[in-house]
Order: C-alpha cells, then sequence, then structure tokens
C-alpha cells in the first residue's frame, strides 16, 4: 500500500528526527525501568529485614527476654534468676597450681531467660501448627596460665567482753511473734498495709510490748581502739585473655522452621548427626573457620560442618549446634529460651499472639510488627527516600520525555507545511494526514521502547554489577549489658564481667535488581504512549492546513 512505502521512505529520509525522538524515548523509558526495578529491589530487602521471622518459617517468637530499661523494676525473684543466669566465677584456686596453663567456658543466658523445655506442652494445635525450640547462650571464653598471688598481713590478740543477757526462752520468742503476727492481722482488718510507714510503727510497738523487761534498755556501748592494717599483694603475673561469643542450640527435628534452616547454609552441609557445629558466615570469616575444621566447647571438640548466612536477624548467633548438644555442653540440662511458632490461622498472627502470651508467665511475645521497630540503617533510609520519592521523579521523567518529543514532532510537522499541502492538495484528505503522522510517531515510539528496553536491562545488569549494598542494624533480643552488677569476676570477686555480648546485629544486603516482566511493560508503554501522543497532537495541528497556504510557498 502506498502509505506505507509513503512511510518508510519518510522514517528513512529524515532518520536524524526518527533517531533523536526515539533516543528520547528510550532514555526515558530506560530511567523508568531502572528506577522502579530499584525501588523493587529496595522493597525486597527491606522485607527480608523487616519480617526476619518469616525467613526461617515462623510467625511469632516467645522468649523471656528482659528488657534493660525494666532492670531496675524487676520482682526479687526474677533478679535473683537473672543474676544467677549471668554470674562469671572464676576461682583460679580450683583450676590448678600457679604457673599451670587452664581454660575456661561460661555460659551466659543474657537477658534472655532460660525455662523448662516442659513448658511448649502448653501449645495446643488450635493455636500453633508448628513450632521449634531453641537455646541462645552468651559464652566468655578465657584461657591462660595461673597467676601466683600472696598476701601477708598481722592483727592483734585483743578481746572485748560485753555483758550478757540471759537469750530469750522458746515461750518469750513465741510470745513476741505471736504480738507481731496479731499486730500485722489487726492492720490487715483495718485496710492498713503492715509495710507503710504507719503500719510498721504499729508491728515495732507490738513486738516492744510483748519483749521481757530485761532485754529493755539492755546492752552496752563502747569505743573500739582504732586499728591499722596493711595487706601487701604481690602484683599477679599472668597471660589470662578473654573473649566472648553467641552459641545457639537448633532443634533439629525441625528443618522448615527454626533458628537456622537448610537453605541458609552457603557452604557445607546442615546437621547430619549430634556433635557437629554449623557457622556464621560473619564469624568465619573473622576467625577464618573453614568447613572440615574444628573448634572447642567447654572441652568438647566438634568438626565444623557447615556455614550459614543466618536471616534472624534479631537472634542470631556465632555458632551453631544441636540443642541437645548445647544443653549437654553449658549444663542446661532441658532448658530452652526461645519458641518459634508457626501459627494455625496466618490471618491471625496478632489475636494468637495475645493468646499465646497468656500461657506463659513473663513471656515476650514478638511477631513481625514487633521485629520491624527495631530496624534502621541505610537501607530503611534508602527505601524510604525512592518511595518518597518515586512517583514524582517518574512524573517528572515522563512529563520532560512528553513534551520534547512533541516539542520535536510539531517542529518536524512545521518544516513539512510544504509537503502536506501537497498531499492535500493531490487528495489526500485529513483523516490520511493524521493517520501518516500517527503511523510515523507510533513506529519510533516502538523503536524507542525496544531500545529503552536494552538501555534499561543494561542499566539493571551494571547496577547488579557494582554490589550495591546497605547496611540494617537490628536490635537484638540478648545482651548482657545492664548486667555488670549481677555478675562475678576472678575468685567470685565483684568484678564485672570482661566482654559483653552485642547489642544488636547488623545485616549487610546486596542491592539485587531484578528483571520484571511487567516493569519491562511498562517502560515501554511510556516509549508508546509518548509518541504517539505527541505524534496526535502534531497530526490534528496539520490536518488544519490548508493546500493553498502550502502551495503558496512552493
Amino acid at each position: 500500500m502506498f502509505y506505507l512505502a509513503y512511510l518508510k521512505a519518510e522514517l528513512i529520509r529524515r532518520i536524524g528526527k526518527t533517531l533523536i525522538i526515539a533516543a528520547g524515548l528510550a532514555i526515558a523509558s530506560a530511567i523508568i525501568i531502572a528506577i522502579i526495578s530499584t525501588s523493587q529491589g529496595l522493597s525486597n530487602s527491606q522485607k527480608t529485614v523487616l519480617n526476619p521471622l518469616e525467613n526461617v518459617g515462623t510467625d511469632i517468637l516467645v522468649s523471656r527476654s528482659v528488657e534493660n530499661k525494666k532492670m531496675s523494676s524487676l520482682d526479687a525473684t526474677t533478679s535473683a534468676e537473672l543474676a544467677s543466669e549471668n554470674r562469671v566465677t572464676t576461682d583460679l584456686s580450683k583450676l590448678g597450681d600457679a604457673g599451670d596453663s587452664f581454660s575456661l567456658d561460661t555460659f551466659m543466658s543474657g537477658t534472655m531467660l532460660t525455662f523448662a523445655s516442659s513448658e511448649t506442652k502448653k501449645l495446643t494445635s488450635d493455636l500453633v501448627k508448628e513450632y521449634a525450640s531453641g537455646l541462645i547462650l552468651t559464652v566468655t571464653y578465657q584461657e591462660g596460665k595461673i597467676p601466683e598471688i600472696t598476701a601477708e598481713f598481722k592483727t592483734g590478740g585483743e578481746k572485748f567482753e560485753i555483758p550478757g543477757v540471759t537469750p530469750m526462752t522458746d515461750a518469750e520468742r513465741a510470745a513476741v511473734d505471736a504480738a507481731r503476727q496479731k499486730a500485722m492481722d489487726a492492720l490487715k482488718a483495718k485496710g492498713i498495709d503492715p509495710q507503710s510507714e504507719e503500719g510498721r510503727k504499729a508491728v515495732r510497738d507490738a513486738e516492744q510490748a510483748a519483749t521481757p523487761e530485761r532485754f529493755k534498755g539492755a546492752g552496752s556501748t563502747f569505743t573500739a581502739p582504732t586499728r591499722t592494717y596493711r595487706q601487701t599483694l604481690e602484683t599477679p603475673q599472668t597471660d589470662i585473655k578473654t573473649e566472648s561469643y553467641t552459641i545457639a542450640g537448633v532443634d533439629t527435628s525441625k528443618t522448615d522452621i527454626g533458628l537456622i534452616l537448610p537453605s541458609q547454609i552457603t557452604e557445607g552441609t546442615y546437621f547430619k548427626v549430634a556433635g557437629q557445629a554449623v557457622i556464621n558466615i560473619s564469624y568465619a570469616q573473622k576467625n577464618n573457620l573453614k568447613v572440615g575444621g574444628k573448634i572447642t566447647i567447654n572441652g568438647k571438640e566438634l568438626p565444623i560442618v557447615g556455614i550459614v548466612d543466618p536471616k534472624l536477624y534479631t537472634n542470631t548467633a556465632d555458632i551453631y549446634v544441636p540443642l541437645a548438644d548445647l544443653q549437654t555442653i553449658a549444663g542446661k540440662a532441658d532448658r530452652i529460651n526461645v519458641i518459634l511458632i508457626k501459627a494455625t490461622d496466618a490471618k491471625a498472627v496478632d489475636a494468637t499472639s495475645e493468646k499465646i502470651a497468656g500461657l506463659f508467665a513473663g513471656a515476650n511475645v514478638t511477631n513481625s510488627k514487633d521485629t520491624a521497630s527495631k530496624v534502621t540503617g541505610s537501607l530503611m533510609d534508602a527505601t524510604g527516600l525512592m518511595n518518597r520519592f518515586i512517583g514524582l521523579v517518574s512524573v517528572i521523567i515522563i512529563l520532560a520525555a512528553f513534551i520534547i518529543v512533541s516539542l520535536i514532532t510539531v517542529f518536524s510537522v512545521n518544516k513539512r507545511t510544504q509537503e502536506i499541502g501537497t498531499l492535500k492538495a493531490i487528495g489526500w484528505k485529513n483523516s490520511s494526514i493524521v493517520r501518516q503522522i500517527f503511523l510515523e510517531n507510533l513506529v519510533i515510539g516502538v523503536f524507542g521502547a525496544i531500545l529503552g528496553i536494552g538501555l534499561g536491562i543494561g542499566a539493571i545488569v551494571l547496577l547488579n554489577y557494582f554490589n550495591i549494598s546497605f547496611s540494617a542494624n537490628v536490635a537484638s533480643s540478648n545482651t548482657l549489658q545492664g548486667l555488670s552488677g549481677m555478675m562475678r569476676g576472678f575468685g567470685g570477686g565483684p568484678q564485672a564481667a570482661a566482654s559483653s555480648s552485642s547489642t544488636g546485629t547488623t545485616a549487610n544486603l546486596k542491592l539485587n535488581v531484578g528483571l520484571d516482566h511487567l516493569i519491562l511493560l511498562i517502560g515501554a508503554a511510556v516509549a508508546i504512549v509518548g509518541s504517539v501522543v505527541a505524534g496526535l497532537i502534531a497530526s490534528f495541528r496539520a490536518s488544519k492546513m490548508k493546500p493553498q497556504e502550502a502551495l503558496r510557498q512552493l
């Protein structure tokens, strides 16, 4: 057909204009493809960090973690338990003689208190589809030589006598106890707290009234002579070194839910039998540990069978071993401090979390909403910035491309005044003129779209080539900070542990920009639609030309 031959001739004859318009459309298309693809890559990375529970097949995580800001308000029982599980006692006298070499591992639960593994029996099938137990501990490792420490001191042999009083009889002591109890009962009956100032005074008065007369005013006052004691300690010569690392016991009976999964192994294999170790990839790189090597934990040597890139960012460890092995090595038989739960109803995770919290006294129940609030870093900043400006930037790019292409097309049509007038003079209708210019721009748009897809793919390949990475700082659920007052040092003295575990995990995530067919089609549509709209504007302008005006310029 004539108009197709004419279309081909016009595109080739005006090859410069064709290439310029196509290039402009291609650049706009490529930028749109690159921006949307990058945004999608950032969103995927963000999703990985914001919901680490999903990375290990989990909806809910249950623990007995204690927040640092609540340390001062703990009840006596919990405070004592926290101190007991995080005390480091190094009695050098029990490790050998002075000059002997020693090594010692001390296992601490940090702020994640342990509880009996039998507690999992409370989980019912109407709430929980599947669960896995775990035990995460911080290990303080010490090694060196036992130092020689000597001390010499002398005291006097003075004797001090205090006038004695006949001790209370059992009957008298019982009378005092009865008076105290009676006073407390009377206070409670009146609605007065026995521990209040008024209550304590009433109890003291009752005790005083029941105390035998011989004790009232009894006693003596004396001033002890001042004594100065001097103690000489030789400075201990030792090379004791202290290091800390985290270790986790994994429920190896589950492979689709747990602290780590087989799919996260980057080198080697997952656990096959008991007595094996899997190392966190960052810890392995830092300490030059490899598959086939061995590590020693509390005197037990374990072969390294795999390297893992753990995705449960809120609860990672340096070393992973089977749960039963860690319970034995650490002396924590049948103890765990974390339960990972897959909810029966995936759409009611919040409701399930509330019900599970009611099953465990003092439990800290965490789901994806809680973990998201713990994440900060450059990944979050970049994603937030991209989400805020992606729409605005895309609109600006599309408008700029459209305006440029429209101006070029209209300018080109204006230069074709004589040609269009001649076509009208020989019988071309307005519809034929519109069709001609429309088809020219459609072909240019398709060419620009193809070129834009190629440039967009090239931009994506280039972005991936540079291995752009972002960091996400995830607050850890387990820490030893704030526990120094509850720990013990060498010889049982009141010293803090030599080091403490990290307060969080920094996840370095590589930006992976993928090729999405829908995004490529969107980029192509931008080029085609932009060119077609510009062509329609120019063609309607051309259709209004009068043949006599065009022929007058011949």
